[in-house]
């Protein structure tokens, strides 16, 4: 896999809290530069690995993309990983959860490309990686504005 971006924040609360709002991924494009708008596409629960979302996301160049997201791996309130099919990129997407204090966590958020196509990762993967670095960033900053306090 290809490290395309990671990013972290602490933020005021509980490990619980934070993962019960950041792991839902229908709120993700309400911290998550680039996402325009998310929704389940089955009726698992969120923390369920094999809940899946239909991603709209906005892609450099391209325009509007729709990308099918599945959970691979839920263990609340510490990890979730993603996988989507936007093809080229395969993205996988893992948030940890540390707690730091009784009521305060870090979050750690990265995104990675599972291609193997070395025409990809020469072209298309830079590009991929300047874009989701600015998105990460301001990504993790809208999450922690959301999060701190919240009890």
């Amino acid at each position: 896999m290809y490290l395309l971006a990671g990013a972290e924040t602490t933020v005021s609360c509980s490990c619980a809290r934070a993962f019960a709002y950041a792991a839902d991924l229908e709120n993700f494009a309400d911290w998550f530069p680039g996402v325009l708008g998310i929704t389940a596409h089955n009726d698992l629960p969120f923390d369920e690995p094999g809940k899946q979302y239909l991603e709209t996301v906005a892609v450099p160049l391209r325009g509007r993309r729709r990308v099918l997201i599945r959970v691979e791996e839920a263990s609340p309130p510490r990890r979730l990983v993603t996988e989507g099919n936007m093809p080229f990129l395969l993205p996988r997407m893992e948030i940890d959860f540390e707690s730091t204090g009784p009521e305060t966590c870090t979050i750690h958020w990265r995104m990675f490309s599972r291609t193997d196509n070395p025409a990809v990762r020469l072209i298309a993967l830079p590009l991929a990686r300047r874009t989701m670095r600015r998105r990460a960033d301001a990504a993790l900053r809208n999450l922690a504005r959301r999060l701190d306090g919240a009890a």
